[in-house]
């Protein structure tokens, strides 16, 4: 019975006067009353910091230290009580990035928690993520055709801010002759000095060794895929070119003795918790940002008022804009129209669905003339219809101007992510 109710005796704190009642578990309750009868008393000065004192006490002296722990509430008895959390009594912020889990904290634990002791799953089979052997990733590299060539990089900076002057210098002292920064080969010697922008993201790789696969190699290549190892502190960056290919072209693959998927043999870099946090670029869906949902053009705010013709501005963000771009505008509307054998002056409501779709998706493949007037004689183009929706998003995506993207966002509606799913 204790697991199904929380029961409390003889709750005194505050106003509560030596009040006694079971709660059920597992169950959204709600406590209500007038101002003043103790509702907060209730919930927060004695169920609440009672389930929090009782946690805290569970762990090490030395972990208690750190941890702000609550009286002891005036109450008799509280049984069948879980560790508790609490969300304060005040307004909710307006970041969309809040939820319960980031408010109360819990959030920052559970990202170290699978960061540490997760197990990963290959995200294209499921199969378990397991260690690589040094030996593993060398026998991978002998694998490759005769004659390749390799470089073998260990991966030092991964997109972190800084000058990173002590780490190059640290490179050149350690013997190490070149180095990839940003993507760039740079000379590791005493009299070339690299110098970073600390503002900017920058990524390091240090080049390990350069070689021509052939049998003979193995010791050599075992001694420098441990040493990559070591200083990618377990990922090695595999850089190889097949014979008689293009000598720019390099093909790259991470090898980590830490992540790897037996079913398609890709390495992976391991867990860490920024990988598990929806603020951070490792962990956010590369479409909303973490957000959950975007802002997408809708049809209902492009075309608000469908009793009105195409003549007569029915695709309203094509009739605001400065004058040339409003006649630009007509002009493809007209070779469109005309193209299907539409009428420019019906209601928009009155258009075939199939040409609804074109107007506001594109034309696909299908070419239609356009006839514009350009240095005051009419020149006439054949391409595709690009369409209204991607003829806005193009424009949000291009302009730098501040007062264009503001007049867009008007015929914008947020809508959930279609890869995260919200």
């Amino acid at each position: 019975m204790a697991k199904d109710f929380i029961r409390i005796g003889g709750a005194r704190e505050h106003n509560l006067k030596n009040l006694t009642l079971e709660i059920p578990r597992d169950k959204l309750v709600v406590i209500t009353g007038l101002s003043g009868s103790g509702k907060s008393s209730l919930a927060f000065d004695t169920i609440y910091a009672e389930g929090q004192r009782k946690y805290v006490e569970s762990l090490s002296a030395y972990a208690r230290q750190f941890l702000d722990q609550l009286q002891k509430p005036e109450v008799d008895f509280i049984e069948g009580l879980s560790p508790a959390i609490a969300i304060e009594q005040r307004s909710s912020g307006s970041n969309p990035r809040s939820i319960i889990a980031t408010t109360t904290e819990i959030y920052d634990y559970l990202r170290l928690l699978f960061a540490n002791v997760g197990q990963p799953h290959c995200p294209d089979t499921g199969v378990p993520i397991v260690p690589q052997t040094t030996s593993d990733i060398a026998d991978k590299i002998l694998a490759l055709p005769p004659k390749t060539r390799v470089m073998l990089l260990a991966p030092v900076v991964r997109d972190e801010k800084g000058e990173f002057r002590d780490v190059v210098e640290r490179l050149a002292r350690e013997g190490f002759v070149r180095a990839r920064i940003d993507g760039a080969y740079v000379e590791l010697t005493s009299n070339v000095r690299v110098k970073l922008d600390p503002k900017q993201k920058h990524t390091i790789d240090v080049i390990v060794d350069r070689l021509v696969i052939d049998e003979k190699i193995r010791v050599r290549l075992s001694d420098s895929v441990e040493t990559a190892l070591k200083w990618g502190e377990g990922r090695l960056l595999l850089l190889h070119q097949p014979p008689g290919s293009d000598a720019a072209k390099w093909d790259e693959t991470l090898h980590s003795n830490r992540a790897y998927s037996p079913a398609t043999g890709k390495s992976f870099e391991k867990p860490t918790p920024k990988h598990f946090s929806f603020n951070a670029p490792a962990g956010a869906c590369p479409v909303c940002h973490g957000l959950g949902q975007k802002m997408v053009f809708d049809e209902a705010l492009v075309v608000p008022d469908q009793e009105k013709s195409l003549e007569a501005g029915a695709v309203l963000p094509w009739r605001r804009g400065g004058k040339r771009m409003i006649t630009y505008y007509k002009a493809m509307l007209r070779a469109v129209t005309s193209h299907y054998s539409q009428s420019l002056e019906a209601p928009y409501k009155s258009l075939s669905d199939d040409f609804k779709k074109v107007l506001i998706r594109g034309s696909g493949e299908t070419e239609i003339e356009f006839h514009f007037w350009r240095a005051g004689k009419m020149s006439t183009v054949k391409r595709t219809f690009e369409g209204v929706i991607p003829n806005l998003e193009r424009l949000y995506a291009e302009s730098e101007s501040e007062f264009t993207r503001n007049r867009l966002k008007a015929f914008m509606a947020p809508q959930f992510c279609d890869v995260c799913h919200g």
